[in-house]
């Protein structure tokens, strides 16, 4: 989504700094190279050396580290090559700052030499917010004069005081997301209601013991944060995982195959996408023949045997609602081997859209290598790429079916 992308993140004094950590996450995992400037007193709240892990860049806090020794005159040379300037977050002081043209430190030197978007999200007690000087400053950024300046934010909510007010830093999901927007980022999915499932399901065999895999659940949350992001009313069905529930979407968790089928059942008539990522267990233990054990199977030196019969087919449920023909259908196929070949075949035997084949290396992985099979058979092999990236790409398919 942001992939060659370069974004400075200008980051204050303020005890909202910690944030700024999940917000250069979520721009690498879009894709773009990010460099982070801090002030001097930020480094008291949060460490360059934090910085510089989550960015894999060197962290500027001062114009003459050796560290830049490549860079010919830092400020210039880096600013020139920036698609965006974003400080978040944004005291009173360094609004100032920028409102009246000083740079007497890296970041608003920096501020001054960059020729493109900039984007403040100001962080302060609700006093500060309040004053007429600042008041001012924040017009004055907002004018035409000053019109590549942006401004999300403050939101209302409990401050550093103990205060529930006006002051606190909008959340990185929306700061990334009108990072996103400014840099032409599409919205191309807004007024569509986007269907997900994600994870894995469990099928008890004792409240100790169960049937499941090892999905992770990335991709599926990743496909919920893009469609979020282009402007899509997502919900996500999701089996447990270890991951955040991405903001701004209706989320449903599930633990075993037959409670997601019923939360897909029960949201898909209002969707016009669903995307079925989830990792459902194919069997679960017969109740017939060995139920879910109220207590615990003990050990023994016997055998133990289970049957199991097969759990609900979700998919091939949907395929046959009355109003498929209305909705773009996506299945995942992951297989050890033939995998275009099985891949096909439930294509076919699911009545799908789209499906996307991938092998059991993406397991827990940040990445994947996939492939894009259609309903005319058409077959689109993509190289390994971040999660987030693969789900664009699929959201670009599915939007020219829409």
């Amino acid at each position: 989504m942001l992939v060659g992308k370069t974004i400075i993140l200008g980051v204050s004094s303020s005890i909202a700094a910690y944030k700024a950590c999940e917000i250069v996450s979520r721009l690498k995992k879009l894709g773009a190279n990010v460099w982070v400037v801090m002030t001097k007193s930020a480094t008291e709240l949060v460490t360059p050396n934090t910085f510089r892990a989550l960015s894999g860049n060197p962290v500027i806090v001062d114009l003459f580290l050796n560290e830049l020794s490549s860079l010919p005159v830092p400020h210039i040379s880096l600013a020139q090559k920036a698609d965006l300037l974003v400080v978040a977050p944004a005291t009173a002081n360094v609004i100032g700052k920028l409102a009246h043209g000083i740079g007497d430190d890296a970041l608003t030197t920096f501020a001054l030499a960059v020729n493109g978007p900039k984007l403040i999200a100001p962080a302060m007690n609700c006093e500060m917010w309040r004053n007429s000087m600042v008041a001012d400053n924040v017009r004055k950024l907002r004018s035409a004069e000053f019109g590549m300046w942006n401004i999300i934010g403050p939101e209302t909510g409990r401050l550093a005081c103990g205060d529930e007010d006006i002051g606190r830093m909008s959340e990185p999901a929306e700061i990334v997301a009108q990072i996103a927007l400014l840099l032409g980022a599409k919205d191309d999915f807004q007024g569509k209601k986007v269907l997900i499932t994600a994870g894995g399901t469990r099928e008890n065999i004792d409240p100790v013991r169960y049937i499941g895999n090892r999905s992770s659940g990335k991709m599926g949350y990743a496909l919920a944060e893009a469609a979020r992001d282009r402007g899509a009313d997502v919900t996500l069905i999701s089996g447990p995982t270890k991951l955040t529930v991405p903001s701004d979407v209706k989320f449903i968790g599930v633990e075993n195959t037959k409670e997601m089928y019923k939360a897909v059942l029960a949201s898909l008539d209002q969707a016009d996408v669903v995307i079925m990522t989830a990792a459902v267990a194919d069997y679960k233990a017969d109740s017939s023949k060995r139920s879910a054990e109220s207590r615990k199977i003990k050990k023994s030196d016997r055998k133990l045997t289970l049957t199991l019969k097969p759990t609900e087919d979700i998919l091939k449920s949907i395929s046959q609602q009355k109003n498929r023909k209305n909705k773009v259908l996506v299945g995942f196929a992951l297989e050890t081997d033939n995998l275009e070949k099985n891949a096909r075949e439930k294509l076919k035997d699911k009545n799908l859209d789209l499906i996307v084949a991938n092998g059991p290396a993406t397991f827990d992985s940040d990445e994947i290598k996939f492939s894009l099979i259609d309903r005319t058979g058409k077959i689109n092999n993509l190289p390994q790429q971040p999660k987030p990236a693969a789900a664009n790409l699929i959201l670009d398919r599915v939007q020219a079916m829409l």
